[in-house]
């Protein structure tokens, strides 16, 4: 049931979907989920296995990812090595679904621990109950194993960037060169996209065990399952756990004054940095349930919110609040926010492009529902017509109210597109992507980029110098590149 790579002493299986049905849940329980043909998306799966670089198995999935144009994991090792096993689980597995656009895995239980631990004592994927504790029907259900293994980072590597054929030899058992059919299928139950439920998004529930005697030096196993209604059992939650190993944290969007003569920047964990003539009007200081993504400042620059992925929202200066989708359960994480021209309002954009609107901004539409081809990463609002775009991964733009300029969407991209922003005039659009590409459209013009550079770290986000039509790029680890007039006034550090 198992292979061994000697060098490596890895051994991964597959329980594909099909003998799940067979073996222990009712077929009537089990869903079909979508799928693409080159993989869950996003993003597709990589096109061969990315061998690890370094000893320091966080260091190789950061290295990996970048090679995706997937921000570096967002975890302090020291804090991380002292949670229980199922929660380190649940934080690998989690930061590769949100930072990919998919929504969290919700909790861990006692029951699908137990599950698990069944698994990993046998050096095999674990069995499955038909129903959680507390009575719901799981609907879909996927499990994964590693053996031969020191770590629950070292396993998320197998299971994410080296689960498909090496041409000789793989460490995934159900992958090969005459049956590639379980190639990846590892990082496809890791990032499966789940149906949903009558009365909305699935609820998304986990466990995960090791046993150091179950497969030569260490036997992983874990499951996931999806629910219409929560289990009972909950031992954590990730609102709990994500808090719980955040590093120094990592910027992930930038914010200009309205003239162009500072900017501020935010990391996940809602910290603020001012620079040039932005004044600092606060930083999140309670506990997060879920990381930061996006800010948007007022048109006076006396201003600003801050919005996570559960859609919460935290207003500081003058900016008011409107409203948020923090108590609610989501399709798919918010990714983007952008305000309104005179700031009475603001919208927010979740991966499936689906839109949130609140005060005074008009909802024209959105891509929520539709297929996509990439996950939505970002949105800009039209000054003009007082409508937005949508940008894709891909580079597709999706207009409402809004003239559409043009997209990449038919273009083969060196790294995907992570943020846009729109010209003063609303006659234009650039966005830029992991790696500094800058496109522009419209009358935007193209100032430079840093396409052809090495980076640090990848690119999270860009924001327009209204005066002088340059603009801004901020990378992951807080550095700022600028182009056309774009002034630099300082960057936040965070790198360490």
């Amino acid at each position: 049931m198992h292979r061994s790579n000697a060098s490596r002493r890895i051994a991964t299986f597959l329980l594909p979907i099909g003998a799940i049905v067979m073996s222990s849940i009712a077929a009537g329980f089990v869903s079909a989920a979508p799928a693409s043909g080159a993989g869950i998306l996003p993003p597709s799966n990589p096109s061969a296995n990315i061998a690890p670089d370094n000893p320091d198995w966080l260091q190789s999935i950061d290295d990996a990812r970048s090679q995706e144009g997937v921000g570096s994991m967002d975890v302090s090792e020291s804090a991380f090595g002292v949670l229980p096993f199922d929660q380190q689980v649940l934080t690998v597995v989690n930061d590769e679904r949100v930072d990919r656009g998919e929504p969290p895995i919700d909790y861990v239980t006692s029951q699908l621990d137990a599950y698990a631990q069944s698994g990993a004592n046998a050096g095999s994927d674990p069995n499955f109950p038909s129903t959680l504790t507390g009575g719901a029907p799981i609907t879909f259900g996927g499990s994964i194993w590693a053996g031969g293994l020191s770590s629950v980072l070292e396993a998320d590597y197998y299971w994410m960037y080296d689960d498909g054929y090496a041409g000789s030899a793989t460490s995934n058992s159900a992958c090969s060169l005459s049956d590639p059919s379980g190639c990846w299928g590892h990082r496809d139950i890791i990032l499966h996209q789940f149906a949903s439920c009558p009365s909305g998004p699935a609820i998304l529930s986990m466990g995960a065990a090791f046993s150091p005697s179950g497969y030569t030096s260490g036997s992983i196993a874990a499951m996931v399952v999806s629910t219409c209604s929560p289990p009972t059992d909950i031992t954590a939650s990730w609102g709990q756990v994500a808090n719980a190993v955040p590093s120094a944290s990592r910027t992930v969007a930038i914010a200009p004054t309205p003239k162009g003569t500072g900017y501020w920047e935010v990391e996940g964990n809602g910290t603020v940095g001012a620079f040039g003539s932005a004044v600092n009007y606060g930083s999140v200081s309670s506990t997060l349930n879920a990381p930061i993504v996006g800010m948007a400042s007022t048109p006076d620059g006396k201003g600003y919110w801050l919005v996570g992925t559960d859609g919460g929202i935290f207003s500081f200066g003058d900016a008011a609040f409107y409203g948020s989708t923090g108590s609610l359960r989501l399709n798919r994480p918010i990714v983007g926010i952008a305000s309104t021209p005179n700031g009475k309002g603001y919208w927010m954009v979740a991966s499936d492009g689906g839109i949130f609107s609140y005060g005074n901004a008009t909802f024209f539409g959105s891509m929520g529902g539709r297929t996509l081809n990439r996950p939505i990463v970002g949105m800009a609002d039209d000054p003009s017509t007082g409508g937005y775009w949508e940008v894709a991964s891909d580079g597709g733009i999706f207009s409402f109210n809004a003239p559409f300029f043009g997209s990449t969407g038919s273009i083969r991209l060196n790294q995907p597109i992570v943020g846009m922003e729109a010209s003063p005039s609303g006659q234009g659009y650039r966005f830029v992507a992991s790696d500094g590409g800058i496109f522009t459209y419209g009358q935007a013009p193209f100032d430079g980029s840093t396409g052809s550079i090495r980076l640090a770290a990848p690119v999270v986000g860009m924001a327009a110098d209204n005066t002088t039509n340059g603009y801004w790029m901020a990378a992951a680890d807080g550095g700022i590149f600028t182009f056309g007039g774009a002034t630099y006034f300082g960057r936040v550090d965070s790198s360490s």
